[in-house]
């Protein structure tokens, strides 16, 4: 594959690489190319790698002028997680951020985040807190404060990812030569190859957190995550493969998580029934949805949520909406009290 720089570019090796995969976002991929370019760290390569778009998405990057872009396309359509390691592969620099298409780096991202892994030799993996924007940028929710621990590893990392958090991850950067090593991204997993890939990183070393807004995370219906969750029951096989995969992962370091793991399944799989309806899925295709999910984790029938949740299912995608609005707002406003006490 050909690597297109720009007249001007610098052929040395950078500290950072971004990798911006991307497909058929043309009407996102300026601001995320923007928000990359304005950061004030500068010692990074821009890899942007177009899966093969039938948009005019190359236009678009001719059309920013800059000595650290390189752009390559794929000459067919890898798919996401393939194109996610054709960027590691084809990256130079010691440390990768694989950044979203449609999100947006706020000030101070990959400074930031340098800095914890230059200044600490056994972190890893850092990752940012962030906020959540719609279609047309408009922020609509914060990130909890403190929901991670500034370190975590091991089996304290994949515990905490399958209790209270997660990782953004497009504000994630991390030693690429360790996950190259460690294989990358695992192209069986369409949604939560990410995750995968950082639980397998935090048995290499620490992974840290900076509780700061870094990234805004945008947030709409053409996004991998949605086309997932409504097609067909691609979402549960891929909850079911994920939660096999850490079982077996904690099991050869020596651990054990069932518990967590089958209590987490129980609730995500309760929230995808309204989440499914949300995005205009049918009601019998919901049915079968809990039906299935029934079949593979049985204990989610003890989950009242999971009761609760099947009930609200059936109402309009409309309503669903505006309640899903009312409670992010609600939860978002106290999180934006906190954060704003928290501040020295």
């Amino acid at each position: 594959m050909d690597i297109q720089q720009q007249e001007g570019a610098v052929m040395q090796r950078p500290k950072v690489t971004v990798c911006l995969p991307t497909y058929n976002k043309a009407r996102y991929l300026p601001a995320a190319i923007a928000s990359v370019l304005a950061q004030e760290f500068r010692d990074y390569e821009l890899l942007i790698v177009n899966d093969a778009s039938p948009d005019n998405t190359d236009e678009i990057v001719r059309g920013f002028v800059d000595a650290r872009i390189k752009y390559a396309r794929n000459p067919q359509n890898m798919g996401l997680v393939e194109n996610w390691n054709c960027c590691l592969n084809l990256a130079q620099g010691d440390y990768a951020i694989v950044f979203h298409d449609d999100d947006v780096m706020l000030p101070g991202l990959l400074r930031r985040e340098v800095e914890v892994l230059d200044g600490n030799s056994k972190v890893v993996l850092v990752h940012a807190a962030a906020q959540a924007i719609d279609e047309s940028g408009a922020v609509f929710c914060v990130a909890a404060p403190h929901t991670w621990p500034p370190l975590a590893s091991s089996l304290e990392f994949v515990t905490l990812y399958w209790t209270q958090g997660y990782v953004v991850m497009p504000s994630a950067m991390f030693r690429r030569s360790l996950a190259l090593r460690l294989g990358a991204f695992n192209p069986d997993l369409k949604y939560s190859a990410d995750a995968d890939l950082w639980q397998r990183m935090a048995f290499e070393g620490q992974v840290a957190f900076l509780d700061e807004l870094l990234i805004s995370n945008r947030v709409h219906s053409s996004q991998t995550t949605q086309k997932i969750l409504t097609n067909s029951l691609q979402m549960l096989d891929e909850r079911l493969k994920l939660a096999e995969a850490t079982r077996k992962l904690v099991a050869a370091h020596g651990g054990n998580l069932d518990r967590e793991i089958d209590r987490h399944l129980s609730r995500v799989l309760a929230i995808d029934l309204p989440e499914l309806r949300r995005w205009n899925a049918s009601i019998p295709h919901v049915m079968r949805y809990g039906q299935a999910a029934v079949r593979a984790h049985p204990q989610v029938v003890y989950s009242p949520r999971f009761l609760a949740y099947f009930g609200l299912s059936i109402l309009p995608p409309s309503v669903i909406r505006w309640l899903k609005r009312v409670h992010i707002r609600w939860l978002s406003s106290g999180w934006s009290a906190a954060r704003k006490n928290s501040t020295p």
